[in-house]
């Protein structure tokens, strides 16, 4: 009985071993290869995919009204309770909101607005650069909303772009397409 057990942990010993090595190998081989770390702001930017939820934005129809009806099924489904919607009605009888703001501050960004809107008048959008040092300046309001881009068409690229501190603090880019940077990262 002893034979057997002393032979089970001579061969666990030597996986374990193994194991080791091959983990000591990954991480010199890492360690002595060329970073491949996303510059970001000062010389590239990431692309999000038109999947990504970022920046909410709402649209507009081809006469270029808001597309929101004031329902506001998009406040009441809101698990955060971060959107407030006040309706009006115009003298033809339609509804329009007169308020509609978003705190995005307390937003999880998780698309249930988006979702529940009968209308497909807000969605979900590229931006994912906007943050604020006072929570007041993370209320978004209409005019703010139409104003915002929208979804990327394509994306999941790294592209060149610089830091521009002049008047506000921006990251530009001018490319539609960047390089795949999950291809620089070393395989074993």
């Amino acid at each position: 009985m002893s034979r057997v057990v002393d032979r089970a942990g001579t061969w666990i010993g030597w996986a374990l071993f193994a194991d080791l090595a091959s983990a000591f190998t990954l991480t010199f081989g890492y360690m002595f290869s060329k970073p491949v770390t996303m510059q970001y702001p000062d010389k590239e930017k990431w692309l999000p995919y038109s999947r990504y939820r970022g920046h909410h934005f709402l649209k507009r129809d081809e006469e270029g009204e808001i597309k929101c009806v004031a329902c506001e099924l998009c406040a009441r489904i809101c698990p955060c309770d971060c959107i407030e919607v006040v309706p009006y009605e115009d003298e033809n009888g339609n509804r329009h909101p007169a308020k509609f703001e978003i705190d995005t501050a307390r937003c999880l960004f998780c698309g249930l607005c988006e979702d529940a809107c009968p209308a497909d008048a807000i969605a979900l959008g590229q931006q994912y650069e906007f943050s604020s040092f006072s929570s007041r300046d993370l209320v978004i309001g209409r005019d703010d909303l139409l104003e915002k881009p929208g979804k990327a068409m394509a994306g999941g690229g790294v592209v060149a772009a610089r830091l521009n501190t002049d008047e506000d603090v921006l990251v530009e880019t001018s490319e539609p397409h960047g390089y795949n940077w999950w291809r620089n990262i070393r395989r074993t």
